[in-house]
């Protein structure tokens, strides 16, 4: 079956003569330019498993239903193009290099490229709204899916089996400042990218974030990536280690987030765990100074930047070690071994006083001025751990509060 693309047009214009179903046609070479910018039909239009061999233009069109389903095509021109119910491109095969150029459109239900959907060039839907899913499990896009500060109502789901590759310059997949009321699921997809995959920059998910990592072939920018409750399909583990070498810089936002949702779920060892890392790449990407740099390890390494305060004890234990083992090894203090052990816990500790009178240190000799010289440097850094210690477990307190 023939039919031409002017014929098309005509029926849509006159709508009002179409049966309330609207226009169907099943399995027809579609011949000639099929044009309709501009329509405005109070009418489905139905074009199932239908081949054409140019471009199909549907811009500021208005249809209250659009099923074009199995359409093979070069190209879908879409730019404003508005209905009211569903708009189905379900096994449809697009062969141009930007396949679909469908900027502002407006869709009342869902928006469905899945089941065999097969996209050779770029699809584009940037600025969009869809009041219901934009579904494409089980899709192929070769070009990259730009999604670019769309607005949808149910959630997108990119998943079962859908596969997104390519580009260009961009993402393979580009959210940014998108804004999605459900939930936005990729479990079962691959995205694959020599360079940046996935950009989640600024999106907002009103619900869950489905985002298991490894179907994600590149690397991801999620600076200002919000969402609600635990992230799923990816563990705690999984989250560190992808934030930490699979961004592109150091953001605090991302880690942020990811700490507050485990906060809210009252997952504390968790959030600790997440805090510190987030201060290891901090340090390791950051824009610190040399001394910063120098200072952060510092605070790393003695009370986990005041993740961990119990760190500085472990340490100030260090330091009463070392004091007796080099009171007792010197031989230079006079007094039983006992005493001894008093004697270098009195000294270098600013926690316990125990009373060493009858210990005597021979300054004299070269072993009495070490024990002296040691004993004053351990003295200092017994003072500095146990200070690090009240001020972790203090601010520790602060933030449980």
């Amino acid at each position: 079956m023939e039919i031409t693309g002017d014929e098309i047009r005509r029926r849509m214009i006159d709508h009002e003569s179409l049966d309330p179903g609207g226009l169907k046609i099943v399995g027809a070479t579609i011949t000639g330019r099929l044009d309709l910018s501009d329509v405005v039909a109070k009418r489905p239009l139905v074009l199932v498993d239908c081949k054409a061999d140019e471009p199909v233009v549907l811009s500021r069109a208005q249809f209250t239903l659009l099923d074009l389903s199995g359409l093979v095509a070069p190209s879908l021109e879409a730019r404003g193009l508005a209905v009211d119910h569903h708009l189905r491109l379900s096994g449809a095969r697009l062969t141009a290099a930007e396949s679909i150029d469908a900027l502002h459109l407006r869709i009342g239900g869902s928006a469905y490229l899945d089941e065999g959907f097969h996209a050779s060039g770029t699809v584009t839907l940037s600025g969009s709204q869809i009041a219901g899913v934009l579904m494409c499990g089980g899709g192929r896009f070769e070009d990259g899916v730009f999604l670019v500060d769309l607005r949808v109502g149910d959630g997108i789901f990119l998943n079962q089996g859908c596969e997104i590759s390519g580009g260009g310059v961009h993402a393979s997949v580009r959210l940014r400042g998108t804004r999605v009321d459900g939930q936005l699921l990729m479990r079962g997809s691959r995205v694959r990218s020599p360079g940046v995959a996935l950009d989640l920059r600024h999106v907002r998910v009103g619900k869950e974030i489905f985002l298991p990592f490894h179907g994600i072939e590149g690397d991801a920018q999620l600076e200002g990536l919000t969402y609600e409750g635990l992230p799923r399909d990816a563990t705690v583990d999984e989250w560190l280690s992808f934030l930490a070498t699979r961004t592109l810089r150091y953001s605090a936002q991302p880690w942020t987030q990811l700490a507050t949702a485990h906060q809210a779920a009252g997952h504390e060892r968790d959030v600790r765990r997440i805090r510190v890392a987030q201060q290891r790449d901090l340090r390791l990407r950051g824009q610190l100074s040399r001394w910063g740099r120098l200072w952060h390890l510092v605070r790393g390494m003695t009370v986990g930047h005041g993740y961990r305060p119990g760190l500085a004890l472990v340490w100030l234990a260090g330091v009463l070690a070392v004091s007796v083992g080099v009171v007792l090894l010197s031989g230079a203090v006079r007094c039983s071994v006992v005493e001894q052990v008093g004697y270098a816990l009195n000294v270098a500790t600013p926690l316990v006083k125990v009373d060493v009178a009858r210990c005597t240190v021979d300054a004299a000799s070269d072993a009495g001025r070490l024990v002296l010289a040691s004993t004053w440097a351990l003295q200092v850094l017994a003072w500095a751990f146990a200070t690090l210690f009240v001020a972790g477990f203090t601010g520790l307190v602060r933030r449980n509060a």
